[in-house]
């Protein structure tokens, strides 16, 4: 069983980078929609978190959809631009670690130059998956108390992770 500890550590990094970087990012994707609820082909859908001076723009399709891949976890701010439309804009989107969230616009008729400011809304919802990712601060690795200062054991701090060895019996 020994002989197996230096394989998992080298198939480890592995496991993680064939994940695409999803353990430790967060995406946002939606639906740009007009009052009648039909999807707003090629609107400007601008994503940006000051704190970093992040920001990424994307153009929709005729499906009305977007999709920010590969975010980093934290603040961010979204804004919506489409000719004959008011813009939208939606501040405080909360990202965090592998969370992967749908936000769905819907702009009003009007000039570009009016903007609809949605100041709250419900929290982003996870619909697609179960998966839940956390963050573990430098702070909690230099402070918490781990076994034999092993910092794999800083897992065990997630939920759901279970450290007992459980056998299924199979019928």
């Amino acid at each position: 069983m020994r002989s197996m500890y230096p394989l998992v550590m080298l198939l480890a990094p592995c496991l993680l980078w064939a994940q695409g970087g999803e353990a430790v990012n967060a995406r946002l994707t939606g639906t740009i929609l007009d009052p009648a609820g039909y999807p707003v082909p090629e609107a400007r859908v601008r994503l940006s978190n000051s704190a970093t001076s992040f920001a990424r723009e994307y153009l929709t399709g005729t499906d009305g959809q977007y999709a920010f891949l590969s975010i980093s976890p934290g603040r961010y701010q979204l804004q919506v631009e489409k000719e004959g439309f008011s813009a939208y804009l939606q501040s405080n989107i909360e990202l965090a670690v592998a969370q992967s969230s749908v936000l769905n616009a819907k702009l009003e008729v009007g000039p570009i130059t009016q903007v609809v400011e949605v100041t709250a809304g419900a929290p982003l919802l996870q619909t697609g998956h179960a998966n839940i990712g956390t963050e573990v601060s430098s702070k909690q690795a230099v402070e918490l108390p781990l076994n034999i200062r092993n910092i794999f054991n800083l897992v065990l701090l997630s939920s759901g992770v279970n450290n007992q060895l459980e056998y299924q019996a199979f019928t």
